[in-house]
């Protein structure tokens, strides 16, 4: 018995040496591959930031696709005016981007604009009927349950719960406020979808399965009601 358990061990030790742990280094391969520290970043006109290639060592080259929105010297972001731009490090073997949003929160609290922020982190991320995921997909009342339950509020899941569960404020571009909910539909009773204004004119909200998560004028579509949840 003793023999067996001798013989047993020492096949281990021997494959072991033979075949040496695969997962580490698999992990240790993809913990130094390069990467930018952020991949999407939104900034306000009075903010800069640095971004940074993580693991490499190699020479980097930064640009901007639009330098009328943000510039970019050594990885530091300085906003010039509101707008989307992406920033590119390039190596000799491979370019990285970060998609940056430039926007003016000079009118807005700091609840408005945490809202604000974080809502539009996640432009271009996926529609997904029935959906609450702010990644992997979500339709237009789940994203807006999503955005506000990440600041403690809760509401509906559905476009109509939240018209009745929000306070109703008077729709016109003078009166909204950053943060405030947009219904849009014939009639209040058969609203269908649900968007967050982020002032300016404009509205954030999980569109369609082809357009996912986007920027559009708060009027685009016919609005039927507007509702307040932040006080």
């Amino acid at each position: 018995m003793k023999r067996k358990i001798k013989t047993v061990l020492l096949l281990t030790v021997l494959l072991c040496s033979l075949f040496p742990n695969t997962t580490t280094t698999t992990h240790a391969a993809k913990s130094s591959t390069p990467k930018l520290n952020r991949q999407k970043l939104v900034l306000g006109l009075d903010e800069t930031y640095t971004l940074k290639l993580k693991n490499s060592k190699k020479n980097v080259k930064w640009s901007s696709s639009n330098k009328k929105i943000v510039t970019v010297k050594n990885g530091k972001l300085t906003p010039k005016k509101a707008g989307t731009a992406k920033i590119t490090a390039k190596t000799k073997s491979k370019s990285y981007t970060c998609k940056v949003t430039i926007f003016d929160f000079s009118k807005m609290t700091q609840k408005q604009r945490e809202v604000v922020e974080y809502a539009l982190l996640h432009v271009g991320n996926p529609y997904r009927y029935g959906g609450s995921s702010l990644t992997h997909g979500t339709d237009c009342s789940g994203f807006t349950m999503s955005v506000y339950k990440k600041f403690g509020y809760r509401l509906s899941h559905n476009a109509y719960g939240q018209l009745t569960g929000s306070k109703r404020v008077k729709v016109s571009k003078n009166n909204l406020k950053a943060g405030d909910l947009l219904f849009y539909g014939s009639s209040k009773r058969s609203c269908g979808h649900v968007a967050l204004y982020i002032g300016e004119g404009k509205v954030v909200h999980a569109s369609t399965p082809k357009n996912g998560i986007l920027v559009s004028k708060y009027n685009y579509r016919h609005i039927c009601a507007a509702g307040r949840v932040i006080k």
